[in-house]
């Protein structure tokens, strides 16, 4: 979400910190700052706001409340003027069908006077944060969603014809949207509508048929509070993403709805002086309760690990709006309405931490054990193949437990090809090989050796297995992917000194993969005596190192040059390396390799393989051609034969 500095700043009677230092303390204590820039005098900070705070922090009151709690400057509440009363006794009728789905639904007549001026501050703002400007009404509405969070609509009340009714779509009935997109409805939909039909997709997007204009000098204003998972559904049914379904799919307390009314009121009356206003329509069927927390203080320390101030624990909940009562040696704290993230003590705790600052927290390790630890086979079992097969040369892989097929359905699957627990290792141990021979060149590797241990899950239950992958990509006789594995399986049925049956291979052109189930192996496996987990070295260190990749295609190409017999390959590449730097591709050179050599009439013939990459694109045949093209000049210029 983007949010201006400037705006923040009305949240407050000091001067608030500069934007730099504010993206550091949110991004240390509250969410990431994913980017900062400047909007004319203003400074704009792109903020990820995660779920969890998406309740009350998708707003500039949200993130100005964290600035307060973070930075301990007072938050100005009620820095907006009151609503305006009622001078009028028109007013809309209003009907909810679904208590479950519409939890709180206001509304409130206007009779609007013509728009003095165009309200300067609001455009401003919005236009800071990457939203256009669209006309006074709207722009207002806008004003107060982006300002606490609340997601308002305005209706041409010449145009509601009756009723406004919160009720679940018609199977088949039709809404053209503000956007002039007709949309044919389920009865799983919910709407706004009147005696003639829909007006607005219930929480996701506005109708066109009572749209404001320029034209409009009667308005109906809505504020309302629908249930979150249904608007998320519609708005996925029919590919609506909009920033007040944003809103509500993540939920929002039905309290922050007086709120909004309030005041988009106040910003309509500066728009137009001389508007008159109805009464406000409150229709709330089972009004919210404030959450109640029992915490006893010294879950704080027991939980953070490290001891925080009683009182500067309490200031930080009292500046989050916390009530804090004492009763005895625990605390009764009332939660405000639009904390919906804040339900058990752990929840607290978490708060006085992540503010207090984590910094403080240092890490302790547990007291070493009294007496041996007892060793799970299963566990042993695993880690020592491990063990074996990384001493043959093989790597470790981890992949997908949830596939596109499989015997066991998931309820909720993410995506499609993702709905069912895998019921063997070897489908994707097979698509992983043969990706992994693709990179062969890259990897500067002759032979693909792969393994994973996973559980796979089927209508028997549940089990551990072995898979083995392997690719023989550089041809060498008489040896094949499918003895790679036979040989590891050896290897591995000689370490464990457990019979381990051959498993069948299944073999597609130079890839071989095999399932072992461990279960099996573990029956016949015994542990050593005396055994313990150092003996499988765990505090080994890696001098492995991570090095960033490019995720781009990468281009090979191959030079085999004649040269004198006294000539060694050294001497070659450091010539092949000099036409890459005239090239001045010398940090496109991913891996070289030198592949073969023979000798004839008194000459060596060296070939080397080469790979390019780019880390910021994909390379063309025509830059690597114009890399070799220098390669060969530098070649001639030796007198060397280029074969």
């Amino acid at each position: 979400m983007k949010i201006s500095r400037n705006w923040l700043q009305s949240y407050f009677d000091k001067p608030i910190p500069p934007a730099g230092e504010l993206a550091e303390l949110l991004t240390l204590h509250s969410f990431e700052v994913e980017g900062l820039e400047k909007a004319g005098d203003d400074d704009v900070l792109d903020v990820k706001i995660l779920p969890d705070r998406a309740h009350y922090c998708l707003s500039h009151e949200g993130v100005a409340r964290e600035i307060s709690v973070l930075t301990k400057q007072p938050f100005e509440a009620g820095r907006n003027p009151p609503s305006p009363q009622a001078s009028i006794d028109t007013k809309p009728t209003i009907k909810i069908e679904d208590p479950k789905f519409c939890r709180r639904y206001m509304g409130r007549y206007v009779e609007l006077r013509p728009v003095e001026k165009f309200y300067v501050r609001s455009s401003r703002l919005l236009e800071a944060i990457g939203q256009r400007a669209i006309s006074p009404i709207v722009d207002a509405t806008n004003l107060v969603m982006y300002d606490i969070g609340q997601p308002l609509h305005a209706f041409d009340a010449d145009k509601v014809k009756g009723a406004i009714q919160i009720r679940a779509a018609k199977e088949g009935e039709k809404i053209v949207l503000l956007d002039g997109r007709e949309l044919t409805l389920t009865s799983a939909d919910h709407v706004i509508a009147d005696d003639l039909g829909p007006l607005v997709v219930a929480g996701a997007k506005g109708g066109k048929r009572a749209e404001v204009s320029d034209k409009t000098t009667h308005l109906i204003i809505e504020s309302a509070n629908f249930e979150p998972t249904a608007v998320r559904r519609t708005s996925a049914r029919h590919d609506i993403r909009s920033e007040s379904s944003k809103r509500y799919e993540n939920e929002l307390t039905p309290e922050l709805t007086a709120e909004g009314m309030d005041n988009v009121s106040a910003l309509i009356k500066e728009l137009s002086p001389e508007a008159r206003f109805g009464p406000i329509v409150d229709v709330y069927p089972n009004e919210a309760k404030q959450t109640t927390i029992e915490l006893d203080p010294a879950l704080i320390e027991e939980r953070l690990g490290v001891k925080v101030p009683l009182d500067e624990a309490k200031g930080i909940l009292e500046r989050m709006n916390i009530i804090i009562s004492e009763k005895g040696k625990k605390w009764q704290l009332t939660i405000p309405f639009n904390r919906l993230d804040l339900a058990i003590p752990e929840d607290i705790v978490e708060e006085i931490g992540r503010i207090y600052g984590y910094e403080h927290v240092k890490g302790i390790l547990p007291p070493k054990a009294d007496k041996p630890v007892a060793v799970l086979p299963m566990f042993y079992l695993c880690e020592k193949i491990k063990n074996v097969l990384v001493a043959e040369g093989f790597s470790e892989v981890s992949l997908y437990t949830l596939v596109s097929k499989g015997e066991i359905e998931t309820a909720h699957p993410l995506a499609k090809d993702k709905a069912f627990a895998r019921a063997n290792l070897t489908d994707g141990m097979t698509a992983c090989v043969e990706k992994n021979a693709l990179n062969a060149d890259l990897l500067g590797l002759d032979a693909i050796k792969i393994f994973e241990i996973g559980h796979v899950f089927t209508s028997k239950g549940e089990s551990a297995m072995l898979s083995l992958g392997a690719a023989q990509v550089k041809k060498v006789k008489g040896l094949k992917s499918e003895a790679i594995l036979t040989e590891a399986v050896r290897s591995l049925a000689t370490a464990l000194g457990s019979d381990i049956p051959a498993p069948k291979a299944i073999s597609k052109g130079v890839h071989s993969v095999c399932e072992i189930s461990l279960d099996e192996v573990l029956k016949s496996f015994k542990l050593p005596p005396n055994v313990s987990y150092a003996d499988l070295k765990f505090t080994a260190a890696s001098a492995n190192r991570y090095k960033r990749f490019s995720q781009y295609p990468f281009i090979v190409r191959d030079i085999a040059v004649f040269v004198p017999e006294s000539v060694q390959a050294d001497a070659v590449w450091q010539s092949i390396g000099k036409g890459i730097e005239n090239a001045k591709a010398a940090e496109l050179l991913a891996r070289h390799s030198l592949f073969d050599t023979f000798k004839k009439d008194g000459k060596t013939s060296y070939a080397f393989r080469m790979v390019f990459q780019s880390m910021d694109r994909t390379l063309t045949d025509g830059e690597a051609n114009k890399i070799m093209e220098k390669i060969y000049a530098e070649m001639k210029e030796k007198g060397w034969e280029v074969r």
